[in-house]
């Protein structure tokens, strides 16, 4: 079913604006972290930005679904850290600094790979046929459009207007929420016959690919000897993908609904787990994987709440 010129407008206008708010909640301390916590902020670059890749590879790979799908996943794996993971991380006990800042960092480094991420799914999967009318300059220049200036413009009102961005925050992260939502709905809506005919296969795609998406920032947080909550937060912004990035990309960019659908599944398989997530950190059962360490929120994880995190 083709979209209407309206929603291919609309939707990166929204993703603009998810943009702008989480600039809003930014400051330049969040990129000098780099340099004050080196490894785990170096870790979790390379899972989003390399690692997520080779694992939508292997995925596909070993699972071997239509080529659609295929491609769908390779272009989600392209998108990390969505737009909720630092409000999850801060629910589950994890690292809300670590995660603030491994956000904003991607933000500005996925503006150059995604692009050539989504040109080699389209190529290598559908063909070359499906690709004549792909255009990787268009794409990088409405990635960037819809990413950077947000993200500065929300960095200088807050940096200007600091009452009134704290103000703003609360309300642009609700509407983050409903907006990616109705997005994946209308990835959904929009071709509802694949939607009907592989309800059952995307549903078990999607969330084998959010387990392995976890496990593996999970792993590699814990083989390096990073703390629990370091651990953790490295899992959730491994393991959440930022969706609404991916169907986007598919619906406005490549005018190809087909290859959003995926992402619309899997927007609504990592919302559940995000919630189980936080729901089991905050039990007897979190309190004794975080270790006593939880127990007391450092002073720059305090910061970083009380800036970033009211809701």
């Amino acid at each position: 079913m083709e979209i209407s010129t309206l929603t291919r407008i609309v939707t990166p206008m929204g993703i603009a604006v998810i943009m702008l708010g989480m600039g809003m909640s930014l400051t330049l301390d969040d990129f000098e972290r780099v340099w004050v916590q080196p490894k785990p902020v170096f870790i979790g670059i390379i899972l989003q930005i390399i690692g997520l890749p080779l694992l939508g590879i292997a995925f596909v790979s070993i699972i071997g679904p239509d080529p659609v799908t295929a491609a769908a996943i390779m272009i989600l794996s392209a998108c990390p850290g969505g737009a909720i993971t630092n409000l999850v991380s801060y629910i589950s006990r994890g690292d809300a600094a670590l995660s603030v800042s491994l956000t904003s960092i991607n933000s500005f480094i996925t503006v150059l790979t995604i692009p050539f991420i989504t040109e080699f799914a389209v190529i290598h999967y559908l063909g070359k046929e499906a690709a004549t009318n792909f255009n990787i300059a268009f794409v990088s220049l409405g990635i960037i459009c819809i990413t950077i200036p947000p993200i500065i413009s929300g960095m200088l009102i807050k940096h200007k207007f600091p009452v009134g961005a704290q103000k703003c925050e609360p309300w642009v992260r609700k509407g983050t929420i409903v907006f990616i939502l109705l997005l994946a709905g209308v990835a959904c809506y929009s071709d509802s016959d694949i939607l009907l005919n592989n309800y059952g296969k995307l549903s078990a795609l999607a969330c084998a690919l959010a387990f392995s998406s976890f496990f593996l920032g999970g792993t590699v947080g814990f083989l390096a000897r990073l703390p629990r909550r370091q651990v953790l937060t490295l899992s959730i912004e491994v393991g959440l993908h930022n969706s609404a990035m991916a169907i986007v990309i598919a619906i406005s960019f490549l005018n190809m609904v087909a290859l959003g659908i995926f992402s619309g599944f899997y927007l609504i398989v990592e919302y559940l787990l995000s919630g189980l997530i936080m729901y089991m950190m905050n039990t007897s059962l979190g309190s004794k994987f975080l270790g006593t360490d939880s127990l007391v929120c450092p002073k720059e994880n305090h910061r970083e709440v009380k800036r970033n995190m009211e809701i």
